[in-house]
């Protein structure tokens, strides 16, 4: 009689618990290929140099999807317990034991969970070899990925497995208990608007008190080594965002469903007046799920931003650094010349540029102090002729105006903003310049800011030492052999230059040495060349690695935010049955009933996506405040709208098939 009980349990939510167990298995299939990546031998044989980071990213990121997986199934699981309410409670009326009705609830929860392990281990026997090669190609790796899980992943899928689904089924038990014990249900809902209304309110307040810290938090955030003051903002926007939104839920959701209620056009035509009273009814009692997944929305699509700036910034820092794929200056230009004709490199593109080297004086407003150094001059139309690339993270300036190019690893702060008073030696003051962070030739070939000046200052500028910038692009690398690194790290230093620091700027000199002096301050170093390399090779294997990741993790929380809104419009219990039953009894038609469900669906899913994108959008717009926003994250947010709609579109699907079954319209 138990195992008849418990299958017809299953049978009769099977639409639900197929979206659940497919929801499982996906973040089971993910968490096995990431434990199993860790320690595969193709990884570790094509990654020697990236393999303790690989070990030790995927570790971490798999404990870390265990976790979120782990509380997608409690908080999911029990909508289920949920909805069998009434029929346990008829079970005890009927003379079954408590204990009997708990261990149903048990073994039907442990016998879901086995299915989901089963289907999600199967994925990822399955699925690791696609996964695998499609890592390898987002790194441009050219290797063949070999199936293979060890036998400690086995042992450890075998013990998370077994904890797993004893937990979540005393969970579940646990909470049958709990409905057991308690007599009655309360549906009706009241909307005290005297209460509601002040705390929506009291939401907008903390809603907008979080956008208003959030600008505070873009200007602290180079502070944040030192400062705790970043950290406490962090949490004050976190905190308001989530109560924030519940708030508003909570106090303007139902208002605002009363209102429409007494707008006869809106609410109903006809016979059709109860329609809109059971979805209000609905949209009542889902608030915390809207609240829950509007507030998961706003963190997958915050995440996918930082993830984008964060990789914006790398590449951008990069390319600062490393413009060209060889770089030159005229110390050592003969010499690599040579090694390219040995090489047969296929040179795409050459560029080559005059500059002049002189003192300056400035204030720097990024550390609040005098600085004094050696600068890079570069007049106007040697830095316009150089590729597009290297001015794209740079104030646009013409003819007549200064650019001041600094380092700048910032990921949220791009503002050029302007310095004022550079005084030049044997040159005009300098009044005001704009600012810039991408380095013609790389930054490396720089000891420190360098300045783009218009093309008559720079002919009239006296220079203390004088060198010519050679910079190459090539067509599948420059296939310079190890023997000729190493041949051409004789010339990495080409010159040293020593600085005798006057009282009067122009009074100060230097001095150019060929060998390292070894010691004596105001000692500055110019590189013979630059190469990128094995940088690049690493570089683009990061991003893919990178990629990678963040594509799943996204893929599964939309998975995961789906499902939770799906079923629950699928679990409707038998109060919300004998509604829609009412409505087909006193004649609505078929269409009206669909479209009542069209509506709940539509309103169910679209809630949380508008919130999620007003919050996330308000805070890219002010991190990019008197510029526009990127489109790069217009395509993000599209993409993910897109797949979110495609969830809702299913949910519809589901969800009128299984109203259509059961009523047999």
């Amino acid at each position: 009689m138990y195992r008849k009980i418990i299958k017809r349990s299953l049978y009769n939510m099977r639409d639900s618990y197929l979206i659940y167990i497919l929801a499982c298995a996906f973040a089971i299939g993910v968490f096995g290929i990431l434990i199993s990546l860790g320690d595969n031998p193709s990884v570790r044989l094509s990654l020697r140099s990236w393999n303790s980071f690989i070990s030790d990213i995927t570790v971490m990121m798999s404990g870390l999807f265990a976790f979120c997986a782990f509380v997608y199934m409690v908080y999911v699981g029990g909508f289920f317990i949920k909805q069998q309410r009434n029929e346990f409670r008829t079970f005890e009326k009927l003379g079954m034991q408590r204990w009997v009705i708990v261990t149903l609830s048990f073994i039907q929860t442990a016998i879901v969970q086995a299915f989901a392990w089963i289907i999600g281990l199967s994925g990822t026997l399955i699925f690791q070899k696609f996964m695998g090669m499609s890592l390898f190609y987002l790194m441009q790796l050219r290797f063949n990925f070999i199936m293979h899980i060890s036998w400690n992943d086995v042992f450890l899928l075998a013990k998370m497995f077994f904890f797993s689904t004893l937990v979540l089924s005393i969970i579940n038990a646990i909470k049958a208990f709990r409905i057991l014990q308690k007599k009655s249900n309360n549906r009706k809902i009241r909307t005290r608007w005297w209460l509601r209304i002040p705390a929506g309110i009291f939401g907008l307040l903390l809603l907008f008190s979080a956008q208003i810290c959030t600008i505070s938090l873009f200007y602290d955030m180079h502070t944040i080594s030192y400062s705790s003051k970043p950290f406490t903002e962090i949490l004050f926007v976190m905190i308001a965002d989530i109560f924030g939104t519940y708030l508003v839920y909570f106090g303007f959701l139902p208002t605002i469903l009363n209102t429409l209620q007494r707008i006869h056009s809106v609410s109903y035509s006809g016979i059709n007046m109860f329609s809109f009273k059971y979805l209000k009814e609905r949209l009542f009692q889902n608030i915390s799920i809207l609240w829950f997944v509007t507030e998961l929305s706003a963190l997958a699509l915050m995440l996918l931003t930082f993830c984008y700036f964060g990789y914006q910034a790398v590449h951008r820092n990069y390319n600062s650094a490393y413009p060209f794929e060889l770089a030159a200056d005229e110390n050592t230009v003969g010499v690599i010349k040579q090694e390219l004709k040995e090489s047969k490199a296929h040179i795409r593109g050459e560029y080559k540029t005059e500059v002049k080297i002189n003192l300056v004086s400035y204030y720097r407003k990024s550390n609040q102090e005098y600085v004094r150094q050696p600068m890079t001059f570069m007049s106007y139309s040697d830095y316009m002729s150089l590729p597009k690339r290297m001015r794209k993270w740079n104030s646009k300036i013409n003819s007549r105006e200064f650019l001041k190019i600094d380092y700048n690893g910032s990921i949220f702060d791009n503002r050029h903003f302007k310095e004022h008073d550079i005084e030049v030696k044997d040159s005009p003051i300098i009044s005001t310049v704009k600012t810039g962070s991408s380095f013609p030739y790389g930054s490396s070939m720089h000891f420190g800011p360098m300045m783009v000046v218009p093309d008559k200052y720079y002919q009239k500028m006296p220079a203390e030492v004088e060198d010519t910038f050679y910079g190459w692009d090539f067509k599948k690398g420059d296939r310079l052999s190890t023997k000729q690194l190493q041949k051409l790290d004789n010339y990495r230093d080409a010159y040293y230059m020593k600085v005798d620091f006057k009282k009067a700027l122009n009074d100060s000199t230097i001095e150019v040495l060929k060998k390292d002096p070894r010691n004596g301050d105001s000692i500055y170093t110019q590189s013979g060349f630059l190469r990128q390399g094995n940088l690049k090779k690493n570089f683009v294997q990061g991003g893919g690695f990178y990629l990678f990741i963040v594509s799943l993790f996204s893929i599964a929380l939309l998975i995961a935010l789906g499902s939770v809104l799906t079923l629950r419009i699928l679990l409707r219990d038998d109060y919300q049955s004998r509604q829609l039953r009412t409505l087909q009894k006193i004649g609505v038609e078929e269409s009206e009933v669909k479209r009542i469900v069209r509506r709940e669906n539509t309103l169910t899913f679209l809630i949380p996506l508008v919130f999620a994108l007003a919050q996330s959008v308000a805070a890219i717009a002010m991190s990019n405040t008197g510029r526009h926003i990127s489109k790069n994250i217009i395509l993000i947010y599209a993409g993910y709208v897109v797949l979110y709609g495609l969830f809702g579109l299913v949910s519809f699907k589901v969800s009128w098939h299984g109203i259509k079954h059961k009523f047999s319209l």
